[in-house]
């Protein structure tokens, strides 16, 4: 296999990890340290909607709706988008970001990622990353 960015995510330092179970996993990827976005993926390397099996896909579910809430309760969010293209990183993953309530319409839907550019803030995202695990945990997730 490739270098493949999501697989890389299985290293990071534990301040960039949000949520990790034995399927599932959640953390804040260099180069995506906007505050509020993290990846959210697959652990072992799956391509497409036909590599997870049907019980990982099982669990995407309760997951990702318990990260949204998370996140919601965290940062006071309106919005949480999921986007998955899959054509540079062909890892089964999620880039999961915050939509703050008071973002301009022309920012909205995939125009937010025009926020990369300028909104990286390493500092910033792992304190948003600390109040989601928090909300996870007091969900008793």
């Amino acid at each position: 296999m490739n270098h493949c960015l999501p697989c890389d995510l299985e290293g990071v330092e534990p301040a960039r990890i949000v949520h990790r179970d034995d399927v599932w996993s959640c953390e804040i990827a260099d180069g995506y340290d906007v505050p509020g976005w993290f990846v959210l993926r697959l652990r072992r390397h799956a391509e497409g909607w036909s590599g997870p099996t049907v019980e990982e896909l099982a669990e995407f579910g309760p997951v990702s709706q318990r990260l949204s809430a998370a996140i919601q309760s965290a940062m006071g969010a309106t919005g949480i988008y999921f986007m998955s293209f899959g054509e540079n990183h062909p890892h089964f993953h999620f880039l999961v970001v915050a939509r703050d309530a008071d973002l301009p319409a022309v920012s909205r839907g995939a125009a937010i990622l025009a926020r990369r550019a300028h909104g990286r803030d390493l500092d910033a995202s792992l304190a948003v990353g600390e109040r989601v695990r928090s909300a996870l945990a007091a969900a008793s997730i």
